[in-house]
């Protein structure tokens, strides 16, 4: 780094060349009310502008810009390209912090913060970040410590998160911060050589693994489902499966941690197939092509039910679902698939399959519509692991994603039936919903670790 024409190596910089750095910058303020505003009791800092130094760094030929939008950018901006500006560097003695705050925009697009930590020797002043009731922790001076070599270490975070520097102990903490735009369409048209693994696939893999050691976790099995982050495109023109290969980002981080834990996962459509009911289907493709359904048919779900072994979904927490059409009867166990909705389904890659239906001598072209999602298989206690028989059952066509779905129920539906016996159809759906607020735990998202509540109101 270039300070003043002086040059600065801060992969070995000695503590006297830091601290003249440290007096070569100026008291760091702060955003209030659209003022910079110089008050050391809430942060007490330095600060030199991006004009008084230069750098070697460069974030573009490390890909770190390429990282960011990879994690960041879900499916509602995916299509954007991230512009960078480099704001600052601030340097922490001992003795500096900075309380809670959000990063003041600089620009209608500006939409988070980058902050590259330089590996000179300090202790405290871990970036604390909180959004949403939660919070984490990221803490530069033991990663540093943990290297074998000197590297940077980076974060980027959404303006919106409220963040805080806690207090250096001893050594200097000295980073860069760049703030990020979004712009344009995308110029991020070559793929990243690997997808980076990011700590949420740790916190992921453990508290995912925690939650199948708990016996309370889905007693009779199940299927966890997550709504993707981001876009994938689908063909309504073309018969090949959609498999979980073209997953990237957190998506991809999920569907890699649940084969490391051998458990079967399906990219997956979830299809609105008419009076509030839901059908599963792994695999996507083109369902319908030519298919007419007419007067003499059993409808929709029934076509889907036999040709693609479609499953009508029930979400925990949720009444049993009756058939409205056919004497308010209930689905059969056999035709339906417990969801645990972890993170809610999103409508990034929604896509329309047209069919023909018909009554009378009169044909109507209709379309059925469907959102993707990631659909993991859960097996009851003892029997967690469903990979392995998603691996031994193929398919001639390849495909056995479809089979694990179909063998994700085994050993639930009996149980089911058990309970749709004798005075079943007597119960009444204030029962069902009373029973199903019984058990509680756990989940994960893309990011965080969620609690969540198993209502098997079946």
């Amino acid at each position: 780094m270039m300070v003043y024409d002086s040059w600065l190596d801060l992969a070995r910089a000695s503590a006297e060349k830091l601290q003249a750095l440290a007096d070569a910058c100026d008291p760091a303020t702060f955003g209030l009310d659209q003022r910079d505003v110089l008050d050391e009791s809430y942060r007490k800092a330095g600060k030199m502008d991006s004009a008084n130094f230069s750098m070697k760094l460069n974030i573009k030929k490390l890909r770190i810009i390429d990282y960011v939008h990879e994690q960041l950018l879900d499916g509602t901006n995916e299509g954007k390209r991230i512009r960078y500006e480099l704001y600052k560097m601030n340097v922490y003695g001992k003795g500096s912090f900075f309380k809670s705050h959000k990063d003041t925009p600089r620009g209608g697009t500006m939409f988070a913060s980058l902050v590259v930590v330089f590996p000179t020797p300090h202790e405290g002043g871990a970036l604390i970040l909180r959004h949403g009731g939660r919070e984490w922790t990221f803490d530069s001076a033991v990663l540093t410590r943990n290297q074998a070599a000197p590297c940077i270490e980076y974060i980027a975070f959404y303006s919106d998160v409220d963040h805080e520097v806690s207090p250096v102990t001893s050594g200097y903490r000295v980073t860069v911060t760049y703030n990020l735009f979004l712009e344009g369409e995308d110029a991020h048209s070559l793929p990243l050589p690997v997808t980076p693994v990011t700590p949420d696939a740790t916190v992921f893999h453990n508290a995912l693994s925690a939650a199948l050691a708990d016996a309370q976790f889905l007693p009779r099995g199940g299927c966890l489902a997550f709504g993707l982050s981001f876009q994938y495109p689908v063909d309504p023109q073309e018969r090949a499966v959609l498999k979980t290969t073209v997953l990237k980002g957190s998506d991809a981080m999920i569907q890699r941690v649940c084969t490391q834990l051998s458990l079967a996962s399906t990219l997956s459509a979830v299809y609105y197939v008419g009076d509030g009911v839901q059908m599963l289907v792994s695999a996507p493709r083109n369902l319908m092509g030519n298919v007419y359904l007419g007067e003499d048919d059993d409808g929709l779900p029934s076509y889907l039910m036999g040709a693609y072994r479609a499953k009508v979904i029930h979400e925990f927490g949720k009444k049993t679902l009756r058939i409205a059409w056919e004497d308010n009867q209930r689905f059969p166990a056999e035709d339906t698939v417990r969801i645990a909705w972890v993170t809610p389904l999103t409508f990034h890659s929604r896509f329309g399959l047209p069919y023909h239906e018909y009554y009378g001598n009169e044909p109507s072209s209709e379309c059925l519509y469907g959102d993707l999602c990631l659909a993991v298989h859960v097996g009851p206690p003892g029997k967690r692991e469903t990979a392995r028989t998603q691996k031994t059952k193929t398919r001639d066509d390849g495909d056995s994603d479809r089979e694990a779905s179909d063998d994700s129920d085994e050993g639930t539906d009996e149980d089911e039936e058990d309970r749709s016996g004798d005075n079943s159809d007597e119960r009444s759906d204030e029962d069902e919903e009373d029973r199903s607020s019984a058990d509680t735990n756990f989940i994960i998202t893309q990011q965080v670790v969620l609690e969540f509540s198993e209502s098997d109101s079946e």
